[in-house]
């Protein structure tokens, strides 16, 4: 019933404009899911973020961080975090309610759960609020509540919490931004990479936008998954948005890739990673079998094999480009990679296994965050699109493989970035020329991958002639009249 719904929406609501104007400054990423819970001390991560070129971040605390007893508040890791901002526009914080003494679950971490007096959940949050006024921009509650491992409530619970939170913070600081926590994302409803479970999903979600009640300002849409469905998934939101009555614009405060699942020849391994039953028993058991896994598997699971690591880190910079410019493209106004650190802990850990290896930031010798290689392609590109305007995809006749866009920016010259879809995620694709025709002259100022490398890019009568792979390209030219 709900892909019906949604067919019908979907037919009369067209894609958002291309061509739609954007922050000047798109990219930012996400903290790991705990930050500095004791014994951990919260550590610095902003300078480091803006270093490598992030225009904002966000954190998650939870319930039990703050008031671990009943009306005792402790304020160290909003500090820090508060410590570090230079300005409340580049912060998130997402609250979750999760507590050994105040909700339905009683968790220290995972999962949230409603509170069992509201009037206790609105004073915690309307203090946080409050200690943060001025200094945070962006307010979310809960993280992925489609998924029960982060919510243990119905999407009627989500939505009662949520107008709750919004009144409140809206109550303590009138100029906050309230984020809707939303959906993970791992739905496609053009049917081209289903995801299990999917309608489930979709369902609880357009509950809570019907439930909610317009309670938000923004709607956060999580971009794991295969990078070319993006464009549905984000006009299935709009739709069910449109549906419920209140349209609201669309951020992403996480995504990465690729994820481990979106290699289809390791869906064979959801028992072991990803099953109520995974362990590190189950990952030692499935390294047992190492001289049968397939290269896309065994990447993930050897992150010390210099090949399979060059391998990840060539499929990870082409995902960060695709993924990026296909949201932007869809009316995504901000993305954030996630996650900005992984600290890992047992390698045999079956989440070490699927989100180790997503990270900008790794450790150096002393313990310092310091930038992985990853951490240099996010640079470059947040550099490269910094001070946007506008994106556009450009159409390449009889060339359906080729994703062309023109970047648009503030007192800069003119950017195209394109590539070629491959078969599969992981298939290299062999160059092959695009003219690359955008309707002017083309003076080509640099052509450079997302990995560094030097590329040719010839003008010619018809526009601009360059060698294509899956690799991105981003060329900076100027324009001039014909």
């Amino acid at each position: 019933m709900l892909r019906a719904i949604l067919a019908m929406a979907l037919a009369v609501a067209p894609l958002p404009a291309v061509g739609a104007a954007m922050p000047a400054r798109p990219l930012g990423v996400a903290w790991s899911p705990v930050y500095g819970f004791p014994p951990a001390k919260p550590e610095s991560f902003m300078p480091q973020a803006r270093l490598i070129g992030a225009s904002f971040a966000r954190l998650t605390l939870y319930w039990s961080q703050i008031e671990p007893r009943d009306g005792v508040r402790r304020w160290d890791e909003l500090d820090a975090y508060l410590a570090q901002l230079q300005s409340p526009d580049e912060a998130m914080l997402t609250i979750a309610a999760a507590s050994p003494w105040a909700t339905r679950s009683q968790a220290w971490v995972f999962p949230s759960s409603p509170a069992l007096d509201p009037a206790r959940y609105q004073a915690f949050v309307r203090d946080v609020v409050a200690h943060a006024k001025g200094r945070i921009r962006y307010f979310q509650s809960e993280n992925e509540p489609n998924n029960s491992f982060f919510w243990a409530g119905s999407a009627d619970d989500y939505a009662a919490q949520q107008r709750l939170f919004y009144k409140t913070v809206k109550q303590a600081d009138p100029h906050a931004v309230v984020v809707l926590g939303a959906s993970d994302g791992l739905f496609d409803p053009s049917g081209a990479d289903p995801f299990p479970g999917q309608e489930k999903d979709m369902a609880f979600v357009a509950q809570i936008l019907k439930d909610v009640q317009g309670a938000y300002d923004l709607f956060d849409l999580h971009l794991y998954g295969n990078p070319y469905t993006i464009p549905a998934r984000v006009a299935a939101v709009r739709a069910m948005m449109r549906q419920a009555g209140a349209e609201k614009p669309i951020i992403a405060s996480e995504y990465d890739g690729p994820t481990f699942f979106e290699f289809k020849a390791n869906r064979r391994q959801w028992a072991a990673l990803q099953a109520p039953s995974a362990s590190p028993d189950s990952v030692r058991a499935l390294r047992a079998r190492d001289a049968d896994l397939p290269a896309e598997t065994r990447m993930f699971l050897h992150p010390e094999d210099p090949a399979l690591a060059r391998k990840m880190l060539r499929l990870q910079s082409a995902d960060l480009v695709v993924r990026n410019l296909l949201a932007l493209d869809s009316g995504i106004e901000r993305t954030a990679f996630f996650q900005l650190a992984q600290d890992k802990g047992d390698p045999d850990a079956p989440n070490t296994i699927l989100y180790g290896r997503m990270a900008l930031l790794g450790r150096g010798a002393n313990g310092a965050l310091a930038p992985l290689p990853l951490a240099e392609r996010f640079q470059r590109l947040a550099s490269a699109i910094g001070d946007v305007t506008s994106i556009s995809r450009l159409t390449v006749a009889d060339q359906p493989d080729v994703y062309a866009y023109r970047v648009t920016r503030r007192n800069r010259p003119s950017l195209l970035v394109a590539w070629r879809r491959p078969e599969a995620p992981g298939k290299v694709v062999t160059a092959a020329d695009a003219i690359l025709r955008s309707g002017i002259g083309h003076g080509v100022l640099s052509a450079i991958t997302i990995e560094g490398e030097n590329v040719t890019a010839t003008p010619t009568d018809d526009g601009l002639r360059i060698g294509l792979t899956d690799m991105p390209v981003l060329i900076t030219y100027e324009t001039r009249a014909r």
